[in-house]
């Protein structure tokens, strides 16, 4: 018997086109400033208006640590995450759920 190879292809994913308002509703929700939100995420207030006005996307790492900061502060689900309507066409929100059940 031969191995098998398994082939994986890469997820071509973007960030919601609602980003922006996602962020000023975290702004909002966790009563920070931009300038306090900026310090704690390690970037300059342009940067960060980047993000919010120009449809710039943060890099992995500060997209990382903006949810790491949410999360601490409750504030993901529902604010900057949404599984309903972030997930991939044919990714199913209780499939993935249903799947951390079984591990």
């Amino acid at each position: 018997m031969g191995v098998q190879q398994r082939v994986y292809r890469p997820v071509e994913y973007d960030l919601p086109t609602d980003f922006s308002e996602r962020l000023a509703l975290f702004k909002e929700a966790s009563g920070l400033s931009w300038k306090e939100i900026a310090r704690l995420l390690g970037v300059s207030l342009h940067r960060l208006r980047q993000w919010r006005n120009k449809g710039v996307a943060p890099n992995s790492a500060h997209l990382f640590l903006l949810m790491t900061i949410a999360d601490v502060m409750g504030l993901r689900g529902g604010i900057l995450m949404q599984p309903e309507r972030d997930l991939p066409e044919g990714l199913d929100p209780e499939v993935v759920r249903a799947m951390r059940r079984n591990v």
